[in-house]
Parts: C-alpha cells; sequence; structure tokens
C-alpha cells in the first residue's frame, strides 16, 4: 500500500467512516470504489496502514457483510477509535458538549458532562441489555432503536429512583446525583433531543423517518467501537444480575473518569470533571465531519 494509497483510505474512511465493497440500501459514495479496491486488494500493506491508523487513535476492522446481516455480499471495512489511546490532536473532542448546553443559560461544563454520560449510559441500555444483547454482536446493531420520548422517559425515571434512594455518601457521586435530581421532565426531554442530534452528527446514529415518532438506529460504526471498547464504554452494561450493578451516579462519575470506578473506593476526595473552556461561538458551517470519532485494527 503505497504513500498515497494510504492517504486516499484515510481521507475516506475518515468522512464516512465505513466502506464497503457492495453497498446495499444506498448509492455507492465518491471515492469508494477506489478506496474499497485498494482495501481488498492490498493485503500486505494493512500491517503498514494499521499502525499509522493507531498512532492517530484509530484502528480498523473488516466484516464479510453477510455474515452481519448488512447486505447479501462483499466486504465492509470500518474505522473506530481505540478508547485506550490518546486522540489526535486534530480530533474535537469537546464539541458535543457545546451542541448539548443551553446557549441563554450559564450551565458549567461540569454539568453538561454529566448528562451526556447519563444520556449515554441510558442509550446503550436501550441498544444491548433491552434487547438482551452482547456487546460482540456487532450485527444486531439494526435492531439498535431508540427516539426522544422512550430515551427521556427512562432518564426520568432513573432519576426519580434516584431521589427515593437518596444521596450516596461519597463526594464525587453525590456531585452527580445534585446535578441528574436538579432537573425536570420537560428540560430532561430537550436534554435528550439535543444528545440524539449529537450522536447522530458523530456518525454514531442514524435516522429513520416514517410514520410516528422520529426514530434513532445506531450504526454499524458505533456497534464496532462499542464492541472494541467495551471495557471502557459498556462495563456497567455488564453485572451479572441487577443486585450487581452500579447506581446511575457511580456509572456515570465512570464514564467520565474512563475507569470503572465503585462507590467504595471514593469515599475521600473532591468532585473532578473537564474544566476545559467551551467555544461560545462554533462555526455552524465547519465540515461536521471533522467530528466524528471512529477507531479499528484489521480482522480477517
Amino acid at each position: 500500500m503505497t504513500p498515497a494509497d494510504m492517504g486516499r483510505a484515510f481521507s475516506f474512511l475518515f468522512a464516512y467512516r465505513t466502506c464497503s465493497t457492495h453497498p446495499e440500501g444506498r448509492r455507492r459514495r465518491d471515492g469508494e470504489a477506489q478506496v474499497a479496491e485498494i482495501l481488498t486488494s492490498e493485503i500486505s500493506g494493512y500491517q503498514d496502514f494499521e499502525a499509522f491508523l493507531n498512532a492517530q487513535g484509530f484502528t480498523m476492522r473488516s466484516y464479510e457483510q453477510g455474515a452481519i446481516g448488512v447486505a447479501a455480499r462483499g466486504q465492509v471495512f470500518v474505522m473506530a477509535r481505540r478508547c485506550t489511546d490518546e486522540q489526535a490532536p486534530y480530533i474535537d473532542s469537546g464539541w458535543i458538549f457545546e451542541r448539548m448546553r443551553d446557549r441563554r443559560s450559564t450551565e458549567p461544563l461540569e454539568h453538561v458532562v454529566v448528562w451526556a454520560a447519563q444520556l449515554w449510559a441510558m442509550m446503550q441500555w436501550f441498544f444491548y441489555t433491552r434487547l438482551d444483547r452482547g456487546i460482540d454482536a456487532v450485527g444486531r446493531f439494526k435492531e439498535a432503536f431508540v427516539n426522544v420520548s422512550q430515551l427521556a422517559r427512562e432518564v426520568q425515571e432513573q432519576i426519580e429512583l434516584m431521589r427515593t434512594r437518596g444521596a450516596p455518601s461519597d463526594v464525587r457521586g453525590r456531585a452527580v446525583w445534585e446535578i441528574l435530581i436538579d432537573s425536570t421532565g420537560s428540560s430532561i426531554e430537550t436534554r435528550a433531543r439535543r444528545f440524539l442530534v449529537a450522536m447522530e452528527e458523530a456518525a454514531l446514529l442514524d435516522r429513520i423517518e416514517g410514520e410516528g415518532e422520529l426514530q434513532y438506529r445506531q450504526t454499524l460504526n458505533a456497534a464496532v467501537e462499542m464492541s472494541l471498547n467495551f471495557e471502557r464504554q459498556a462495563f456497567y452494561l455488564m453485572a451479572a444480575d441487577e443486585t450487581d450493578r452500579q447506581p446511575a451516579e457511580d456509572a456515570v462519575v465512570s464514564i467520565i473518569e474512563g475507569t470503572q470506578t465503585f462507590a467504595e473506593d471514593r469515599s475521600s476526595g473532591t468532585a473532578s470533571f473537564p474544566d476545559e473552556e467551551m467555544d461560545e461561538d462554533p462555526d455552524e458551517e465547519s465540515d461536521k465531519r471533522r467530528h466524528l470519532n471512529g477507531g479499528a485494527d484489521v480482522g480477517h
């Protein structure tokens, strides 16, 4: 694989996250046929290309489309994030918080971060726990749906349970608890709507329009990323039974910190959340594809 081929393949995958030899249900994208030919013919170049991706916090996976129910034939290549690695400096990691914050308010960034983590955890509940779906069941992404009303309702019910249970004793868990219980049904629905729109922009959800309420479906890219990064992104779904499951506020803290941290390990210390400044006036016309968060190793 020549440097030019690597650049061409990376540019395409960074923009779209997937490349199919035989797309189904859509037209072939500009340049897709050429990139698919590079990826299917340059077997000997995968190691170099993978090293190139890894250095930027990405990796690649390939699947037979028939095996995962994407299409009757052909291969699909997916570039996904490697959450254990530092992302390249050109990846904008704070944009989702800009999208979720109400610009008419002075809501602290730490509040937006907590809500993003809470909504992320609940979205994955819809995509995995509710479907009794394993993290490695990539092909079942086509069954994973959620809409604004469903997401808001489940979050509201969870917060009511948190209110009933009372504040946790550890400092960080209590900080999350206080942020989440200070909400109303209408504000939760607004946050859920903004969150799902942001996930669509990040190519982690597809918008599915039809009769009734607008639905959002998990993308193949999102399913692959979850299968690769479940230790960091989905550990809260892995409890042996409900009695072992982390309280919601503990799961939120663990997602924010990127580690599985339980309350008994956090009985002291102060709350700690990201404190970077947010762009008050982001360029709405900027290329949305720069926000995509992908990566993966090639599997044959």
